[in-house]
């Protein structure tokens, strides 16, 4: 469970920024609620701003953050990197990329994550600048396991007995010091790395609109992930049913010559009976895929939990579609995964779907600089009209159109 990511100076965001899933303390909507360490944290956060105003860079941020963890966590998995492109292998993402300004050009990025796995509480970060690391931190369940400025190195007092032996162990520009401790055959450091691997490479799940369905679909495949989901009848038919809950009228999945094959129900012009017909990926719409898709993820989290980023959750949904998706997690049975959510989709924008502390916006100012800010932030009232108010400008991040694009 995710409870705070902290990044400051990467791409249109200079100034320090939080995405903060500890909840408000509100009364309103409660079981949009997960308890974790006497505190409560959100379930869903919608983030709504302009295009070009840096809402995608806010996922950005943490699939970088993420990407650059996982590749020295899991160095092995390198070897099928050029092979097929997903979330942590964009060019884009594999590099901290800082706010392009001269007068920026020699500031680090910092970026902080904390987070639940295993009953504990992490709390990790690192500094960087021309992609070599200056500052990193680990502490769990608030106490300080190492840190570092460079190449200085300390411990904190509990782990400094069990790491004399690793003395001559030393930081080195490039590598995250996380990656070596993982490595280290020391018992006190494996029970808790053990829960930090963990949460990187099996507890976030992305689902970005900049790669196509078709092109996902393909990388799944050439990965292997399909034939393991095709071993596995619980999350096809999970996927399934939520796709005929939509109304979606699916049978089945297989797998012809290599090319997966969704099965529609179908009626017979000439005799009226019904009969399954089955299409290949071509023939089936972006937003069905998309659906099938972000369910089979869900199935997923749902079984070992976790956090679902989508970028632009509404494109190629009907507004219905999307508030279906949201309303599965905010739902009061879910108590271990997250939704955090870019939209345009005003129609669930309202104090029915979201406590004050679960909407987000994304602004720019005349500088090029992005911010970042909820309704709890600026003190709207629990009972304000959340859509129309925003339509009106009153919490900003509107585009400001000034003229129509052409006159009759």
């Amino acid at each position: 469970m995710l409870i705070s990511f902290r990044f400051k100076n990467f791409r249109s965001f200079l100034d320090e920024t939080f995405i903060n899933m500890k909840a408000v303390t509100y009364k309103e909507l409660p079981d949009h609620l997960i308890p974790f360490d006497n505190q409560k944290l959100i379930k869903t956060l919608a983030v709504y701003g302009p295009n070009s105003s840096g809402k995608s860079n806010l996922f950005f941020a943490f699939a970088s953050f993420h990407s650059l963890i996982f590749w020295q966590l899991f160095p092995s998995q390198a070897s099928s990197k050029n092979r097929f492109i997903n979330l942590l292998q964009l060019n884009s993402m594999d590099r901290i990329i800082p706010f392009q300004s001269e007068d920026t050009k020699e500031l680090p990025t910092e970026m902080e994550i904390s987070f639940l796995s295993n009953n504990r509480i992490y709390e990790y970060g690192f500094s960087m600048c021309s992609q070599k690391i200056i500052k990193e931190h680990l502490t769990v369940d608030h106490h300080l396991v190492f840190s570092r400025t460079e190449k200085e190195l300390s411990y904190g007092r509990f782990y400094e007995k069990c790491m004399r032996s690793k003395s001559g162990i030393r930081p080195q520009d490039t590598r995250l010091f996380c990656s070596i401790l993982v490595s280290l055959d020391v018992p006190e450091l494996t029970v808790i790395m053990k829960p930090f691997e963990k949460f990187f490479s099996s507890k976030i799940f992305y689902y970005f609109d900049i790669l196509e369905p078709l092109q996902i679909l393909g990388n799944t495949m050439m990965d292997g992930l399909l034939f393991k989901i095709m071993g596995n009848p619980e999350a096809i038919e999970f996927s399934l049913s939520q796709l005929r809950k939509l109304g979606v009228p699916v049978e089945d999945i297989i797998v012809d010559n290599g090319i997966p094959k969704l099965g529609f129900l179908t009626k017979s012009r000439s005799n009226g009976q019904l009969f399954v017909k089955y299409m290949d990926i071509t023939e089936i719409s972006s937003g069905t895929l998309k659906n099938l898709f972000m369910f089979l993820k869900i199935y997923e989290l749902s079984q070992n939990g976790g956090i679902l980023m989508v970028d632009s959750i509404s494109s190629a949904f009907h507004p219905a579609v999307t508030k279906f998706i949201v309303d599965s997690f905010q739902q009061e049975s879910n108590k271990n995964v997250q939704l955090i959510f870019s939209t345009h989709d005003i129609s669930i924008l309202n104090n029915q779907q979201f406590r004050r502390d679960e909407v987000a916006f994304v602004d720019m100012n005349e500088y090029g600089e992005s911010s970042l800010y909820t309704l709890a932030d600026i003190k709207v009232r629990s009972d304000a009209s959340f859509s129309k108010d925003y339509l009106l400008g009153k919490y900003g991040a509107v585009p400001l159109v000034k003229d129509t694009i052409f006159c009759i």
